[in-house]
């Protein structure tokens, strides 16, 4: 006889990475403006928040219509990944260009936040992605911890 092979995961990967990736990044978002506002003033630490909301929600919806991509059909899932990288750099470009024909906006703390939050998010993300996945057991015992 032979054994059934059963996967053990109890959550699809990208609810567990999404939430490992908000957990990685949101205490930062507080972090970061805090510290570009002690280092350089009130306006900077505005732009630093601003730089961090930013990536924080651009990744994060990144990850939801990745999510849709991967619910499709298996023939457009490159071509509908390209595509929500497309419309997160669009986005992304549209909101930037706006923010800086403002006067107050400083653009260097916003930049990296914004860098250093999508890294920790992207980190948070792999983390995530290494924690869902499922074991296999080939003699059908459940394995979970």
């Amino acid at each position: 006889m032979t054994p059934a092979a059963t996967a053990t995961a109890a959550q699809p990967a990208a609810r567990t990475m999404l939430v490992a990736g908000l957990a990685a990044s949101l205490p930062l978002v507080v972090v970061v403006p805090l510290l570009a506002w002690a280092a350089a003033g009130e306006w900077a630490g505005v732009s630093a928040l601003i730089g961090a909301v930013l990536s924080v929600v651009v990744f994060a919806l990144g990850v939801l219509g990745i999510r849709g991509v991967l619910s499709g059909p298996t023939a457009s899932t490159m071509a509908g990944a390209f595509a929500v990288f497309v419309v997160q750099m669009a986005a992304l470009a549209g909101v930037i260009w706006a923010l800086g024909r403002t006067t107050w906006l400083e653009i260097v703390p916003l930049v990296v936040a914004f860098v250093l939050l999508g890294l920790v998010f992207q980190a948070g993300l792999v983390v995530g992605y290494l924690r869902s996945r499922s074991e296999l057991d080939l003699a059908g015992r459940d394995t979970t911890p």
